[in-house]
């Protein structure tokens, strides 16, 4: 237990350098690892996605599949956003749900998470600073909501990413997240005029968006 404790440190501070918001000059392009897409344009009051965590090999040591949603993050100072996260260390991957408030560190929600969950992600702004972020892994029957504020959030965006480092390998046509129920204020992602981030590799391919639905995936051996 104090191994696995350990480990899970580990890797929640590594995604505190993952999830740190891009500078508005970088805004096309958020983060070289960052595949999905981003609504901008208006203030933004709530983001959902529901995806099947992805297996991660541990060919190299330090890779990671990051997934989630929510608000802020593409070009602003803040970030609001609840997911999940593969994170390879002694050559075995670890798996955990977190929520985030950026600037703060990002919180590991504590309960057990693996490869093929069903997880459903929420974020949404209550009003007077106050947002809401929940988790749900439907495989495993937990769910963890917090209530907390955050200041100076200009939600000025929305965004469902998957975030991978340029060594990581994966099998040719590997899923890392087939999203379903991607919303954003209530109403699908493919409404709502979604730009498409697609970092910096082209074996990760991020397709068209139809409704509340979009799928990134590998087509070759990252990093090879």
């Amino acid at each position: 237990m104090r191994c696995l404790i350990a480990v899970t440190g580990i890797a929640v501070a590594a995604i505190l350098g993952l999830l740190a918001p891009a500078s508005a000059s970088a805004a096309a392009v958020p983060s070289p690892g960052w595949y999905g897409y981003a609504v901008t344009g208006s203030t933004y009051t709530s983001t959902t996605a529901d995806w099947t965590m992805p297996s991660l090999a541990c060919v190299t040591q330090g890779a990671y599949v990051a997934i989630w949603t929510g608000l802020d993050g593409y070009s602003s100072d803040t970030a609001e956003q609840a997911g999940a996260e593969a994170y390879c260390s002694g050559g075995t991957a670890y798996y955990f749900g977190w929520y985030d408030l950026y600037p703060a560190a990002p919180v590991d929600f504590g309960s057990t998470l693996k490869p093929g969950d069903h997880l459903q992600a929420a974020v949404a702004y209550d009003g007077a600073q106050q947002f809401t972020l929940t988790l749900h892994d439907v495989t495993r029957g937990w769910s963890h909501t917090v209530n907390e504020s955050l200041a100076g959030a200009a939600r000025s965006s929305a965004e469902t990413v998957v975030e991978v480092p340029a060594n990581l390998s994966c099998a040719p046509e590997q899923t890392l997240a087939a999203f379903t129920g991607d919303t954003v204020n209530g109403s699908p992602l493919g409404s709502q005029d979604p730009v498409k981030v697609t970092g910096t590799n082209p074996h990760i391919i991020v397709s068209a968006v139809s409704g509340k639905t979009f799928s990134v995936t590998c087509d070759g051996s990252i990093g090879a």
